[in-house]
């Protein structure tokens, strides 16, 4: 080979090696990359948290309860108090068996046979062949009334009743009110028409038949003749014709023109009016006092006979007045006498209680009532009572269930449909158009139960959500519904036994409400939230090994990678020692011929 072949040889594999070498420093760095992300692969694995599976333990508990009647009792706190009680609080747990519950759907149509959804005018709607009737209607009051061996019902027509006797005929009763009885026991008294009013004394304007002479004048016959003015007035508002005083004096009323309309007790000068209240007064005190009504008259008669032996024309129109007899002790009889006894018989009339009249005259007019209260009157003769021997609810439908029952039984079936109707609009919301019932018999027991369907949902129709008619409604029934209620922040004292676990509670200690309970004690697994744990550590695991195993896959590539690349560098070393051997010999080759060349021309 000659020298410049030599030297073109061996630079062109210095040239091979230096890239050997650079390719061969590649694969290092490629394979530190690897080693890197194979460490933060380890890293993660080293800081992934792996799931631990829950303890039952963790949601077991140890709970306390007591029993009252047919009430579990279970406490839920306990809080300690200053003076050694508790505030404790407990849940009460019962069983309700006559609750109402939805019990699915059902088809219901009415009277047209068509789907409820059309309203029916008179609400009749179906289920099959049986007939629902609205929760409180059709059970009707009536009374029953005997004649005799005969019992008949009467039925509401109008204000009064009717029942069709033995003969067939039609007979009308009314009740025994105040308005349907006056025409037997007269009018109820008035309070109003016991209301006198006050007397009056009007000795001023107190007009006469003659001339009224100055009351201010001393005058004893003009003093008299006032006193005897406004008592004639009061004496012959009655209308009598003649009055007898109590020792047997009588005096009797000419007919004249004057005297029949001159009544009032006291009026303006020349007027000659009727006055109510002086008529009143005068049947009052003849009606109800006749005492005082006599002691009126005696004086009246003898005031009369005074003025009539001592006065002149000028004080009296003696025309008024015809004695039949002049027989008195005119001597026991004086002006000054007969004033002082008719300021005293004034003030017994102004003193007389009318309110005890009417009070007297009320009780009598009840006593006369009494006998029809309670009791029905013939239509056709006041006079003939039938007495109220019972009140009747009946049934007059077509249902065979509800025609069976007595009437006790329907009047008990009436208050549960009122009750259920209460507890129905609690339940499920108040219904419009009412709530109705199907009595359906228990092939088991042989018992009919109520069946419930809300008539919103038969007048309207169930509607689904694109707005069609559904072709079923809601039902409901008694049924069993487990209640709950708590009760927080009772008084407590609790009992413990030798091992420290709670035997004994007394609630409401020291007051009238205290009462003890035995407690027992109850290991209480929270089963759903362990399951609950138990499905989350399931997930956690799966996520977990999930995660690992990606982790591994990653790993087990990065590893085949950097085997490929160690192969590589394999390569690339057995590639530069092949390189390194031949450049040593070219190296020897252009020795050899540099040699030979120094010595052919040195």
């Amino acid at each position: 080979m000659g020298m410049a072949a030599s030297q073109a040889r061996f630079l062109g594999l210095t040239a091979r090696k230096t890239n050997v070498e650079y390719e061969g420093q590649q694969v290092n760095q490629q394979r530190t990359c690897l080693a890197n992300q194979t460490a933060n692969y380890y890293n993660q694995l080293l800081g992934m948290t792996v799931p631990t599976p829950p303890s039952i333990a963790d949601f077991t508990k140890t709970v306390y309860t007591f029993q009252d009647g047919n009430l579990t009792n279970s406490i839920t706190a306990l809080l300690a108090q200053n003076d050694g009680l508790y505030k404790a609080s407990y849940t009460s747990n019962w069983a309700d068996d006559f609750s109402i519950v939805s019990v699915g759907k059902t088809s219901v149509v009415n009277s047209q046979g068509t789907m409820a959804r059309t309203v029916d005018p008179a609400n009749n709607y179906y289920v099959g062949a049986d007939q629902l009737k609205e929760l409180g209607k059709d059970l009707n009051w009536a009374y029953i009334i005997r004649e005799g061996s005969q019992k008949y019902r009467l039925t509401e027509s109008g204000d009064n009743y009717t029942y069709t006797n033995a003969e067939g005929k039609s007979v009308t009763l009314v009740p025994a009110t105040d308005d349907r009885i006056t025409t037997i026991i007269g009018p109820k008294p008035n309070p109003d028409d016991y209301d006198l009013g006050p007397l009056v004394e009007d000795y001023t304007n107190t007009a006469c038949y003659s001339a009224v002479i100055n009351p201010g004048s001393t005058h004893p016959q003009e003093r008299g003749y006032h006193i005897e003015h406004n008592i004639c007035r009061l004496i012959w508002t009655d209308g009598r014709s003649s009055v007898t005083s109590s020792n047997g004096v009588t005096l009797t009323r000419t007919a004249t023109a004057l005297n029949g309309t001159y009544y009032s007790l006291a009026h303006n000068s020349g007027a000659q009016t009727t006055n109510d209240q002086s008529r009143n007064l005068q049947n009052a005190l003849s009606e109800y006092f006749p005492d005082e009504y006599q002691d009126l008259i005696d004086l009246y008669v003898d005031t009369i006979l005074l003025l009539n032996d001592v006065a002149d024309s000028s004080h009296i129109n003696r025309n008024l007045y015809t004695l039949s007899t002049t027989e008195y002790d005119k001597n026991q009889v004086t002006i000054d006498n007969l004033y002082t006894r008719w300021q005293n018989t004034w003030d017994t009339i102004g003193d007389l209680k009318y309110d005890e009249v009417y009070n007297r005259d009320l009780a009598e007019w009840e006593a006369k009532r009494a006998p029809y209260v309670g009791k029905f009157l013939d239509s056709q003769d006041y006079t003939k009572v039938y007495s109220i021997t019972e009140r009747h609810m009946y049934y007059d439908g077509s249902n065979e269930y509800l025609k069976s029952l007595s009437s006790d039984q329907l009047e008990k079936l009436y208050q549960e449909e009122v009750d259920y109707k209460d507890r129905l609009n609690e339940l499920y919301g108040e219904s419009e158009n009412g709530w109705y019932v199907r009595y359906v018999k228990n092939s088991g027991t042989g018992e009919y139960e109520p069946i419930f369907y809300n008539g919103d949902d038969m007048a309207d129709g169930v509607r689904i959500e694109n707005g069609d008619i559904c072709s079923h409604v809601s039902t409901y029934k008694i049924g069993t519904k487990q209640m709950c209620e708590e009760i927080k922040g009772v008084p407590a004292r609790l009992e413990k036994d030798s091992t420290g676990r709670y035997i004994n509670i007394t609630l409401n200690p020291g007051t009238s409400d205290e009462v003890t309970y035995a407690l027992t004690t109850n290991t209480l697994t929270d089963q759903a939230a362990y399951d609950d744990a138990m499905n989350q550590y399931e997930y956690d695991k799966n996520k977990y090994d999930q995660a690992i195993q990606e982790i591994n896959t990653k790993i087990e590539i990065i590893q085949a990678q950097d085997k490929n690349l160690e192969l590589r560098l394999k390569q690339l070393d057995t590639e530069q020692d092949a390189i390194t051997n031949e450049m040593d010999a070219v190296q020897k080759v252009i020795e050899k011929n540099t040699e030979s060349t120094f010595r052919t021309f040195g």
